[in-house]
């Protein structure tokens, strides 16, 4: 044999054996199943490290959203709160006007009764015979001027009124009375001027305001009637003014008179419910 011969039997790969390999390949795939285990531990960590990143994630998200929520309410609550509070403001402002009105209303009405009880006393204090006659043809010419033009329902209560009172006037100056005379005759023009205003700032100024007699007028219930707080059938209710109850009229607005009763209620009624109160007549 020569040398090359003996060199490729040296190098020649040597015979194995059915169950050399059959042991070889377990081998093998054993080293395979130990290297899974390893990895498919690592694949579930990172599986789950990034659902948990995927969960904050969300999570943080979620607690944006509230966040911007909450802001949100809370600017809406800071509005509503300026508001309410804007509105709480002009209704304190329009409280206090309205008591600041009120306030200037009754001392109109204090300072409009002292001069009525002013006019009354000096009224009687000029109650002579020549006073009275002139006192009573002047109302006596305004009534007739008034008769021009037909009164209206409303007017026609006051109309007659205004007549009653003259013509009581006519019979306590017959009787030389001439104090009780003026007096009358004073009352009868009140109620003629009441009628002359209305249609006055009805045809000018439909807007109507509240005017105070010169002279207070003494009237009597004619039935049993409500003593509203307002001029008004839709203002609140004080009280009822019972029939034949005795008031004196300070003050009207439009058809409504302002009264103040003899236990010392003030309120509004209307005209129509009642009349002149012609004492000894």
């Amino acid at each position: 044999m020569g040398p090359l011969k003996q060199s490729i039997k040296l190098y020649r790969t040597p015979k194995i054996r059915p169950e050399q390999m059959l042991g070889r390949l377990v081998l093998v795939l054993l080293g395979l199943n130990m290297m899974g285990c390893n990895i498919l531990p690592k694949a579930h960590q990172l599986e789950a490290e990034a659902e948990d990143t995927l969960s904050e994630s969300r999570t943080e998200g979620q607690r944006e959203i509230e966040y911007a929520k909450l802001l949100t309410e809370k600017e809406a609550q800071q509005h509503e709160i300026e508001r309410l509070q804007k509105l709480l403001a002009e209704k304190d402002t329009y409280i206090r006007s309205q008591e600041a009105r009120q306030q200037d209303q009754a001392k109109a009405l204090q300072e409009s009764t002292s001069q009525a009880a002013h006019a009354k006393v000096k009224l009687r204090r000029l109650a002579t015979r020549p006073a009275a006659a002139s006192t009573i043809a002047e109302v006596e010419m305004v009534m007739e001027n008034l008769k021009s033009s037909p009164p209206t329902g409303s007017e026609q209560v006051l109309h007659t009124q205004a007549q009653l009172l003259l013509n009581a006037a006519a019979t306590a100056y017959a009787q030389d009375n001439y104090a009780a005379a003026m007096d009358y005759a004073a009352q009868a023009r009140e109620f003629i001027d009441m009628i002359r205003n209305n249609r006055a700032r009805k045809a000018s100024d439909p807007q109507q305001v509240t005017v105070s007699f010169q002279v207070p007028i003494p009237l009597r219930a004619r039935a049993n009637s409500n003593l509203r707080q307002k001029p008004g059938l839709r203002a609140a209710v004080l009280g009822m003014l019972k029939k034949d109850s005795t008031v004196l009229a300070e003050a009207y607005r439009g058809d409504w008179l302002q009264i103040l009763t003899a236990d010392g209620r003030s309120g509004w009624v209307f005209s129509s419910l009642v009349e002149a109160q012609l004492v000894g007549h």
